[in-house]
């Protein structure tokens, strides 16, 4: 089976990882501070606070969000993974669901015809769907309508619109991979010092023992995970670089009658290759075929907002469109050029064995 995802480990991983574990510091450790200190380079941001993973990051910013702002109200995207939004309304928020463009974007006119300017502090959470790491027209119109811009990042390792806060992910198959891990940039100090207190349960050193000052729990980074990080950072631009001409050989050889696929900035992650489906198409049947064929694709993510928990009666005319016509393909780093090959010859086959489109 051609996996869809596949990890990066490579003999330097694992020196790390054993040296950090013969010290037997495996909780926090020296290695959480200089990881944090390393992804300033890619988050050029003063303040790098590392989590167990992106879900936690977003759990402890929308808490403190809400202790600054009282309730808001986030828009976001239907297509996301569910924990920042699961985050946003725990603390209290106000969830708006937002449609994407044609490249599976926060859609900036849908933005703007669903805003309500009154007592309520707005957040936008765009997310950097497949890698992408360019949204600054949705930057200007947080400026000039005061609001938080607030980035899932879990896709793209190094952003380059400006923002307030992002988090990300290091998942196992993430372009920087832990078995499990995230992590919160901003230049916000105030914020900073209260995520790395909340991760930690909310404490506060007072001599040889602590107090507890504010909310928090078990949500930071362990030393074994970071040691895996900071393994993995000096060559992540290099895996990176090795997604982009795996998708360029993809967009090279399917054939145009199958869809397209969505946009990226010359400063993304490639994660993802999405490929938009034509009408008549099928990504669930698609996605059969490939599998039965021994290639591996995926489908990200079921649309929020017709999910059965947090489900909202909204009109996304866009995302309702391509329901069933989103379809990830795999270039991940570790891919032959007889894969490639095949991942195509698989892609054709599916193709001619279906009704074409009028």
């Amino acid at each position: 089976m051609i996996k869809c995802f596949e990890p990066n480990l490579t003999e330097s991983d694992y020196r790390k990882v054993l040296d950090t574990l013969k010290t037997k510091v495996l909780a926090f450790g020296p290695n959480v501070a200089e990881f944090e200190q390393d992804y300033k380079k890619f988050s050029n941001k003063a303040y790098n606070i590392g989590f167990n993973s992106a879900s936690s990051a977003a759990l402890l910013l929308y808490r403190y969000l809400y202790e600054q702002y009282g309730p808001c109200r986030v828009y976001t995207p239907s297509l996301g993974f569910i924990s920042p939004v699961c985050a946003a309304k725990m603390a209290g928020h106000e969830v708006v669901y937002t449609d994407v463009n044609n490249n599976l974007i926060l859609c900036i006119d849908d933005l703007k015809s669903r805003f309500i300017n009154d007592e309520k502090k707005s957040i936008v959470m765009p997310i950097l769907y497949g890698g992408i790491s360019k949204v600054d027209e949705i930057q200007d119109f947080c400026s000039k309508n005061n609001s938080i811009l607030v980035l899932d990042s879990a896709h793209c390792i190094s952003p380059t619109t400006e923002y307030d806060y992002a988090f990300y992910s290091f998942h196992p198959v993430k372009p920087v991979c832990m078995s499990s891990g995230g992590l919160l940039s901003t230049n916000d100090k105030e914020a900073a010092e209260y995520m790395y207190r909340g991760r930690n349960f909310g404490r506060e050193t007072t001599g040889d023992t602590y107090d507890l000052v504010q909310f928090g729990f078990n949500l930071y980074m362990n030393n074994l995970n970071a040691s895996l990080g900071i393994a993995q950072l000096p060559r992540a631009k290099k895996n990176v670089l090795s997604r982009k001409h795996n998708l360029a050989f993809l967009e090279e050889n399917l054939p145009e009658d199958l869809g397209s696929f969505t946009y990226h900035d010359t400063s993304s992650s490639y994660y993802l290759s999405t490929l938009i489906l034509k009408p008549g198409h099928s990504s669930a049947i698609m996605r059969k075929v490939l599998r039965d064929r021994g290639v591996q694709t995926s489908f990200h993510y079921p649309f929020l907002h017709k999910t059965s928990h947090y489900r909202q009666d909204v009109k996304l005319k866009f995302l309702d469109s391509v329901e069933d016509r989103i379809i990830n393909l795999p270039i991940h780093q570790e891919l032959t050029k007889e894969q490639l090959s095949r991942i195509v010859d698989e892609c054709i086959h599916y193709s001619r064995s279906r009704r074409q489109p009028q």
